[in-house]
């Protein structure tokens, strides 16, 4: 299945109107698309790709690239091993950030602190995570097309959702652990 976004989000410094489609694996639940779509917006202006083969041992969810090519950002939004975070910020260390995203405060805590002891580059590890309820409540909200306004601030994230179930409004705040390196 794949879903279209629409997209008209603003933050602070401006309007990002953009259309998006992702296209979800037989297995994938509305929550994990919620959380793709999510790192999208949070990072429209680096104009990401979804789903790009880096050649790494693991695919990221969402990835950007500076004007030279070379990869600037790593998003993650499923499972991801110590293992494989270890191999991805000793790649990407001192080029480029990893972003994981989690659906609430608990995963996110959970996840970094099971981590947190064993990767030698932990300082290019950040996670974002939602309000309790947000990503589920989102990710049930979606169908096949979705006009999707929104505001993005540095510490919430406000949207609303048009489509064939109709209008669903949400607003989470964003909870961030790690950040020590540039975004």
């Amino acid at each position: 299945m794949k879903y279209s976004f629409n997209i008209k989000i603003s933050d602070d410094k401006q309007e990002h109107i953009d259309k998006l489609i992702i296209g979800a694996f037989s297995n994938e639940s509305g929550s994990n698309i919620a959380l793709k779509f999510l790192a999208y917006l949070l990072f429209i202006e680096k104009r990401p790709k979804l789903d790009e083969d880096v050649g790494w041992q693991v695919t990221p969810d969402l990835t950007a690239r500076d004007e030279s090519g070379e990869l600037c950002l790593w998003v993650s939004c499923g499972s991801l091993s110590v293992k494989k975070v270890d191999l991805i910020t000793t790649k990407g260390r001192d080029r480029m950030p990893v972003f994981v995203f989690r659906k609430n405060q608990r995963e996110m805590e959970e996840f970094h602190h099971s981590i947190k002891d064993k990767i030698k580059h932990m300082d290019y590890v950040n996670c974002i995570s939602f309000d309790d309820g947000f990503i589920d409540g989102l990710g049930d909200a979606l169908d096949r097309t979705n006009n999707v306004e929104g505001y993005i601030g540095e510490d919430m994230i406000t949207l609303t959702i048009d489509n064939s179930l109709g209008r669903h409004e949400a607003f989470s705040a964003l909870h961030r652990v790690g950040f020590p390196s540039a975004e």
